[in-house]
């Protein structure tokens, strides 16, 4: 009978207690709670040198708690050794606009910007101009911007998103080749059949510049074709042999070309041998 009675009083005083902090519980976790601070910003840029004079970095403010200001802040990442620059501020005003309705700010970037006011603790330091003659050893460095929000009510809140801008040529990378090489004697026929039919192989782009790229030249890897992709998509090869020739010897109408739309690059070159004229077709296809 003691049990019993035991029992029924532990369960009273159980439930007694919780009842008596229900209102406490419920206040922390609605009206007590604090929220707010949360902006939506550009997640990542790529910088591809020559083709991006300038960009915008919007801000997003959902319609919320009311926020004073946004410090932005940036630092700059050196990839070859992950060495990280000092840290530059700017703060973008709101005055708790956002209380009424979202707010959108944007943040014109060019490169001048981007490198206002960093500097790298060891050399080397951030390039002036993105046409340096060494730009192509940056590649792949980024600048990264975190976003810090003061709100009306005093507090400062820090967000996870942040932006990240990365230094990229255009069009370096990974692609999938498919070659056509005609030879004179060897076997095939030119335009119809290619000497060893078609060619397929997985390449990769390697910068040398914004501009600039460096492939193997033909089916060998002694040998290098340098491209260069002006701003207005015109390609133009120059080659670590003395004997080879852009374009096609037989088609004045095989143009060197970049589509800007599906990043394909075709390359007509050839060079002259026994027989005629050693002749390439090569397509880059850019893998997803």
């Amino acid at each position: 009978m003691r049990k019993i009675i035991y029992s029924v009083l532990s369960l009273i005083m159980v439930s007694f207690f919780l009842f008596s902090c229900d209102d406490t519980y419920t206040d922390l976790m609605t009206s007590n709670v604090k929220t707010g601070g949360l902006v939506n910003p550009t997640g990542t840029v790529a910088y591809k040198l020559g083709m991006t004079p300038s960009f915008d970095i919007t801000i997003d403010i959902p319609k919320g708690p009311g926020i004073k200001s946004i410090e932005v802040q940036k630092y700059y990442t050196r990839m070859s050794d992950t060495t990280l620059s000092n840290v530059v501020s700017t703060t973008i005003n709101i005055d708790g606009a956002n209380e009424t309705e979202a707010v959108q700010k944007k943040i014109a970037q060019t490169w001048a910007t981007l490198r206002e006011g960093l500097t790298m603790p060891t050399d080397p330091q951030i390039p002036v101009t993105e046409t340096d003659p060494n730009i192509a050893k940056f590649i792949g460095d980024s600048w990264t911007f975190t976003y810090i929000c003061t709100m009306i009510d005093g507090r400062v809140l820090t967000n996870t998103q942040t932006t990240n801008v990365a230094i990229a040529n255009f069009f370096a990378g990974s692609y999938d080749l498919l070659l056509k090489y005609f030879h004179p004697t060897a076997g095939g026929t030119y335009p119809t059949s290619a000497y060893g039919g078609e060619r397929k192989s997985k390449i990769t782009m390697v910068p040398t510049g914004a501009l600039d790229c460096w492939a193997y030249f033909g089916v060998w890897t002694d040998n290098k074709i340098f491209i260069h992709i002006a701003s207005d998509y015109k390609v133009t090869l120059t080659f670590d042999r003395s004997d080879a020739i852009q374009g096609d010897p037989y088609n004045a109408n095989n143009i060197c070309s970049y589509d800007p739309a599906t990043g394909i690059i075709k390359l007509y070159y050839y060079y002259q041998g026994s027989g005629g004229p050693r002749i390439f077709w090569a397509v880059y296809t850019p893998k997803n």
